[in-house]
């Protein structure tokens, strides 16, 4: 099995892992501020490995294998928070407030991810790890979700369907 396999393998296994165990970031922190955290711990990543793309995206693969169920989860909980609030002002304050968490780090690592992006694109070795993961995800959507990708009124029917074929 090649590294990619192994490493898109362990991204599930970990992520799946990694929630059950409740993830090692502060739970006691609003899921926007996690989002932002994980954002920042990525952006670390990239900016260290600029000269070394190949290796930077290796650690971001062990990084997202360990986190992707608590980033998934974050995302999914800062969305429930908002949408419990039934007071619409209170609700678009509290949406805005999470859009800057979010956007912050994000701003603050515009620069360095986009040099981090040009070596990896300019590095054969790391550019090949990238494109055999984006291909390997883009067969999982279309297995999951069939053909035409995701489509939220025809989710339900889409997915019972695929899981018929199979």
């Amino acid at each position: 099995m090649k590294t990619t396999g192994l490493i898109l393998g362990a991204l599930v296994a970990g992520g799946v892992a990694y929630t059950l165990k409740g993830g090692c970031l502060n739970q006691e922190s609003a899921p926007d501020e996690r989002v932002a955290q994980h954002f920042t711990k990525m952006c670390e990543i990239a900016r260290a490995n600029i000269d070394t793309p190949e290796r930077g995206v290796r650690k971001l693969g062990h990084y997202l294998d360990k986190n992707t169920g608590s980033l998934l989860g974050d995302w999914g909980e800062t969305f429930a928070a908002i949408e419990r609030i039934p007071d619409d002002n209170k609700h678009d304050r509290r949406a805005e407030v999470a859009r800057d968490r979010i956007r912050r780090p994000l701003i603050a690592c515009a620069r360095d991810w986009m040099r981090f992006g040009d070596a990896v694109e300019a590095d054969p070795k790391a550019n090949e790890l990238v494109q055999r993961f984006n291909e390997r995800l883009s067969r999982t959507f279309e297995i999951i979700f069939g053909e035409g990708g995701f489509d939220l009124k025809q989710l339900p029917l889409r997915i019972e369907r695929t899981i018929d074929r199979r």
